[in-house]
């Protein structure tokens, strides 16, 4: 008689878009592997296509992670997006609480456990993480303090700060709308709309990289103007077209 393992039932999914990051990767995956006294959790690389080896990276380095109660899979896109990526990896995904996290950003020690305390309060539909740079910089010191306060403030998170939501709102809503640009500032403000949304007490580390390559202050400065543009109705595919897809 063969009995076979019950599949593992995970109430945390955390879908990592990636295209071409077989660099950045690692360290995101150690900072998952460092969620020592979280609970149990699935992660969906959810991959538009990369040539550089990003897939087979991703699966060496989650290859033991079934011993440690913890799953690993990869979707295969048919074309980049990041909002098709998100939506893709989220429909692969079992969790009840999803959580998507950029390729080249690292979640604290805690992060996991700090979620589920975070959306044990019923009336919490999700949130996001404070702000923070890898790389040392006053400026960057004084962006990321100003993502924070504004996550405060308004309840707006960007793609940057990990995005939480529990799986019930995140189809409620339709998921992230299939834009080229802004899809996570319009989802945060869906999410917004059906709930209590929180920024979680916690901060995560994401790379300067796209603001480095092109200078902090001058890049900064374009993205907010690319932000009010948006805000005044111009369309994301006229915008993109301007916008440094640096991932």
């Amino acid at each position: 008689m063969i009995i076979h393992a019950p599949v593992p039932v995970f109430r945390l999914a955390i879908v990592i878009p990636a295209l071409d990051e077989v660099e950045a990767l690692p360290e995101t995956l150690a900072s998952l592997r460092r969620q020592e006294s979280g609970p149990p959790f699935e992660v969906v690389l959810a991959d538009g296509g990369s040539r550089d080896g990003t897939v087979p990276r991703f699966k060496e380095l989650t290859r033991d992670w079934p011993s440690c109660g913890r799953m690993a899979r990869v979707v295969a896109c048919p074309r980049p997006g990041r909002a098709e990526q998100m939506n893709a990896g989220a429909r692969a995904a079992a969790g009840e609480v999803l959580v998507f996290l950029h390729a080249d950003t690292h979640l604290p020690p805690g992060a996991t456990l700090a979620v589920l305390r975070a959306l044990a309060d019923p009336a919490v539909v999700g949130g996001g993480f404070r702000h923070s740079y890898s790389e040392p910089g006053v400026l960057l010191r004084i962006i990321s303090s100003w993502a924070t306060a504004r996550s405060l403030l308004s309840g707006i998170h960007y793609g940057d700060q990990a995005i939480v939501a529990r799986r019930s709102v995140f189809e409620a809503i339709g998921g992230f709308p299939c834009e080229p640009l802004f899809e996570d500032l319009e989802f945060s403000r869906r999410l917004r709309a059906r709930g209590r949304v929180v920024t979680l007490p916690l901060a995560v580390s994401t790379s300067a990289r796209r603001l480095r390559r092109g200078g902090v202050a001058r890049t900064a400065a374009r993205f907010a103007w690319f932000k009010l543009r948006h805000a005044l109705g111009v369309q994301s595919s006229r915008l993109k077209a301007r916008y440094p897809d640096v991932r």
